[in-house]
């Protein structure tokens, strides 16, 4: 493909972005016609992105240079390029924006009267376009500039309802983390620049001493890891994803802590270069707790969004156990290895941007419909809301890994890469990689319980309150934005080498394309990998026999009962007189074995409210209240918290004087160290 045209692609789908920001803040007085153009556009801009970015990476040459500013200001020059790598990243948020703006159209709606419908659409785009240009940054100037951008559309975005206490405070929460990750990465850039002596990406880092490399990659790592959530510096993304609007949760979720996937690769392998081990273990460590603690913490959440934001945390770690074994194999020049590893982690990087998206919309459905997010008070939507039920069906499936949907494929090509770990490391790795792989099946099996429980209590059962009772489906457009998501769920499961192939091409331009070979299949049976690890799989093998079995099931059973006759009895009921809400299950019982086998986790206190009536035998009413705790959030963060608190007001009395003529003494103080600063430094 032509520089020039992959170029005006790549400018079209820009100026789409910021037409419809525009056009979003002029129409803000005619909500519903500015919210319908502001979103088609936006479609539109993510549609020319999809096609822009896989035409580049199957057609386009290796590295395209957008555009480049130099201004005045020294250093401050800013240079947009895109790479193979750059261009998959972009397909992943371009396929996710243009689902979730589908979406938006019918789900802004209720924002109608109520807020301002134009200022949030603005921001919308702006915040898809910041994560754009992180994704293009060609130089680390331009990186930080849109890193900081991002943080700040995505935070106006959380507090977006800001009339909510829980929500001013969960942006606090994102907004301090966010920048405690930032100010990591902007020590990393200045160590990077003090020793190569410039701020491009194509720098040689060889020749800086191993301790300083070893310190720029643990600075790179925590403060990408704060924005990817791993834990422990997930603390504030169980708060943020449930403030969010509901489309704006699956664009954070979806593609905004992927950004730091894409930092930790791109700078942590591609400008840092792994020489050592350590570091792939270190993420392959980090991303093994992530994934097992992630899952388990979102087993006890009873808000939808809260526990879909769990679970953006246990993918996250999914995702670095994959990314580790790359950096692995990249120190001991495995790129066989490294290959696989990389693609297994870029799947799912996808894969859990179309399943987490489809599952935090289908949460803004829900909530569309019953104006609650907890599942304690839905049940018996299934019948009410066929479409959004099917939908988390099929999301949840994928979610927990079961073929054929797209989930399985990714998670099986990450265990094919601990395999191989496992026979090319030494004793110490071969025990962690098999440990990461237990935990992996465990945490799948978690997830499934998880998605049992989610779908067993709100979609199936009798509603347990009158939204429930009186919820409706919602409109066709939100369902049509969710579809979307879900059919390629089912399609990149169904036929993986469709991905498969694009990842490979990314490969090439990375590694060479040394994984190509050992992957064998097509488009329709897949199969692989055979050479890499003497295991194999189809799905859509899986798929043919789950039907087939299915039928014969089916034809078996009519069969056998085709001299019965039908008869219609009343559930049993146990004596009660007919079964109601208060006797089915709930979440809280659902969750109870795992809250007994985990107790020394999540610390478990329990609560009996009673409500006297005439005697202790006949009270009035019994509450029992069963609340867990984050060890991380109750012994770490907030201890860090009261002591910086308690800091801050004892410095008050010496830097917040009052006094004019103090703060010229401080500036004039300041002043003069820069100056003998630079003095020592010129000399």
């Amino acid at each position: 493909m032509d520089v020039a045209w992959s170029n005006n692609l790549i400018y079209l789908m820009l100026a789409f972005y910021v037409l419809s920001a525009v056009i979003a803040l002029v129409l803000s007085s005619k909500q519903r016609a500015g919210n319908v153009v502001s979103q088609v556009l936006s479609s539109v801009a993510a549609l020319v992105g999809i096609i822009s970015s896989i035409m580049h990476i199957l057609h386009g040459p290796e590295t395209v240079q957008v555009f480049s500013l130099t201004t005045a200001i020294p250093y401050i020059s800013l240079y947009a390029v895109i790479d193979r790598l750059s261009s998959f990243f972009i397909l992943t948020l371009s396929i996710l924006a243009f689902c979730v703006s589908i979406y938006s159209i019918g789900y802004t709606s209720h924002y109608y009267g109520k807020r301002n419908v134009g200022l949030f659409n603005c921001l919308y785009n702006l915040f898809i376009l910041t994560m754009v240009f992180v994704f293009m940054s060609g130089n680390t100037i331009f990186f930080l500039i849109s890193w900081e951008l991002m943080s700040l559309t995505s935070y106006f975005l959380v507090i977006f309802e800001a009339e909510q206490v829980q929500n001013q405070r969960a942006g606090l929460i994102y907004l301090i983390m966010t920048h405690i990750g930032t100010a990591f990465l902007f020590i990393a850039f200045m160590l990077l620049y003090k020793f190569t002596g410039s701020f491009g990406m194509d720098v040689d880092t060889q020749e800086i001493a191993a301790v300083i490399r070893n310190i720029i990659f643990v600075l790179f790592f925590v403060g990408f890891g704060t924005k990817a959530g791993m834990i422990p510096l997930h603390v504030w993304l169980p708060y943020a994803h449930p403030a969010a609007p509901s489309n704006v949760s699956a664009l954070m979720s979806g593609i905004m802590i992927k950004t730091a996937i894409y930092g930790l690769l791109r700078f942590g392998m591609f400008v840092l270069g792994p020489e050592s081990a350590w570091w792939g273990l270190m993420i392959l460590s980090t991303g093994t707790v992530s994934t097992v603690l992630g899952v388990a913490y979102a087993l006890m959440e009873h808000n939808i969004k809260r526990l879909l934001a769990y679970h953006s945390i246990e993918n996250i770690g999914i995702i670095m156990i994959g990314l580790g074994i790359s950096f692995i194999a990249y120190a001991a020049s495995n790129m066989v290895l490294c290959s696989l590893a990389l693609m297994a982690a870029l799947f799912h990087l996808l894969n859990h941007t179309l399943f987490k998206g489809a599952l935090f919309l289908t949460a803004g459905s829900v909530q569309f419909a019953t104006h609650t997010k907890d599942i304690e008070e839905l049940g018996g939507l299934m019948k009410r809301m066929p479409y959004t039920g099917i939908f988390v069906l099929v999301a949840s499936l994928s979610i927990s890994a079961i073929p054929p949907f797209n989930g399985f494929v990714s998670e099986w090509m990450t265990y094919q890469s601990l395999i191989m770990n496992i026979g090319a490391s030494s004793f110490g790795l071969k025990i962690i990689s098999i440990l990461s792989a237990a935990a992996l099946a465990m945490a799948g099996a978690m997830a499934a319980a998880c998605f049992v429980k989610l779908i067993g209590i709100s979609f199936l059962g009798l509603p347990r309150s009158e939204n429930a009772l009186q919820a409706k489906e919602v409109p066709f457009v939100m369902n049509a934005g969710v579809g979307l998501l879900v059919l390629l769920c089912t399609v990149f499961g169904v036929f993986p080498f469709l991905i498969i192939q694009l990842l490979e091409k990314v490969n090439a331009g990375l590694f060479g394309g040394a994984v190509g070979g050992h992957l064998q299949g097509g488009i329709v049976f897949v199969w692989y990998p055979l050479v890499v690890s003497n295991y194999s799989i189809s799905p859509l093998a899986v798929l043919v026999v789950g039907i087939l079995v299915f039928a014969v099931i089916a034809v078996v059973v009519r069969y056998l009962s085709r001299a019965a006759k039908e008869r219609v009895y009343g559930t049993w009921d146990c004596g009660f007189d007919g079964l109601n809400s208060r006797t089915q299950y709930s979440a809280t019982g659902f969750s109870k074995p795992f809250r007994i086998i985990w107790r020394f986790i999540y610390r478990p206190t329990r609560e009996l409210r009673v409500e006297k009536g005439l005697s202790a035998y006949y009270p009035k009413s019994l509450r029992y209240v069963v609340s867990t705790e984050s060890m991380i959030e109750k012994y770490f963060y907030s201890p860090a918290a009261d002591m910086f608190t308690r800091f801050a007001r004892r410095t008050r009395l010496f830097v917040q004087t009052g006094s004019v003529h103090t703060y010229l003494i401080y500036l004039f103080v300041a002043i003069l160290v820069l100056f003998v600063y630079n003095s020592l430094t010129f000399l």
